[in-house]
Formats: structure tokens, sequence, C-alpha cells
């Protein structure tokens, strides 16, 4: 018998920028993909009718919950705001995706991260594909990327 194990790491990006100063800050994470996101994966596998439809990833979003992300997540414990994902790509095992804030967008202290599939703007939308624990105080004079990675292996 054959076995492979299919892993999946993702690793998120977070650089904050001044408008006015152009000074960076680079914070770095590794996240949690939970249950419902690989049962995603697998339903897409097996299912003519998937749920999501999509596995695209189109959502991230931010927020202020502190608990410690767990495999039986399906939302952020407490989302604030949530921005469209504006650019995605690939090479070979590895997806990128990478959103913009604004600098008037999301000001505040930011205690948890996600990337959503098949979502809408609306909060707790979509399919939590990832949620990562994370502590980022974002001023109104800063930017924010968020680059996303997914390394299947």
């Amino acid at each position: 018998m054959i076995t492979a194990a299919l892993k999946l790491k993702g690793v998120y990006k977070f650089t904050l920028e001044d408008i006015n100063t152009g000074a960076k800050r680079v914070f770095e994470y590794e996240n949690l993909i939970p249950t419902v996101g690989r049962t995603a994966i697998a339903d897409h596998l097996t299912n003519a009718s998937p749920s999501p439809a999509s596995l695209r990833a189109n959502y991230t979003a931010l927020g202020s919950g502190t608990t410690a992300p767990a495999n039986g997540d399906t939302q952020l414990q407490t989302e604030t705001f949530r921005k469209a994902i504006a650019s995605q790509t690939k090479s070979s095992n590895i997806a990128y995706m990478t959103a913009f804030y604004t600098a008037a967008e999301a000001v505040g202290t930011h205690r948890e991260a996600g990337v959503f599939l098949g979502a809408t703007g609306t909060a707790n939308s979509g399919t939590l594909f990832s949620r990562v624990a994370i502590n980022i105080t974002k001023s109104g004079t800063e930017t924010l990327t968020i680059d996303y990675s997914v390394t299947i292996s």
C-alpha cells in the first residue's frame, strides 16, 4: 500500500506602510486551516455540487477576537472589517493572494485575520479557509497589505 500525506501550509504577511513617511512594519504568521476549509477541498474532489460552489478565495477579514484559532472554527470570533482579495496567482503548488486596505480603512487593533471562500462583503459570509491570531495596530496614516500564501505539498 502506498500512503501519501497532503499538507497545507498557510503563511500571512502583514505590511503596514505610513503614507507620510514611507516607514514600514512587517509581521509574519503561520495559520490554521480549520476543518471547514479542509472539508471544502474534499467536497470539491467528490461532490458534483460542492459547498461552497467555488474554492476560490475572494475575501480577507480582520477581527478583534482573542480566542486561539481552532479546528472547529467556522468564522472569525469577532469580525470587524472585510476586504476583497485584489490579486491572486499561483506558481507550481503555491497559491498567492493579496488584499490592500487604505489608510482610512480598518483603523485600530486587530487580533485575528482570516481568508474566506465564496464570500461577499457581508461579515461572516462565505467559508472560512484560514484563521490566524495576530496582534497588529493600524493607524489612520498607514495602509495595510495582507499577503497570504498556501503551499500544498
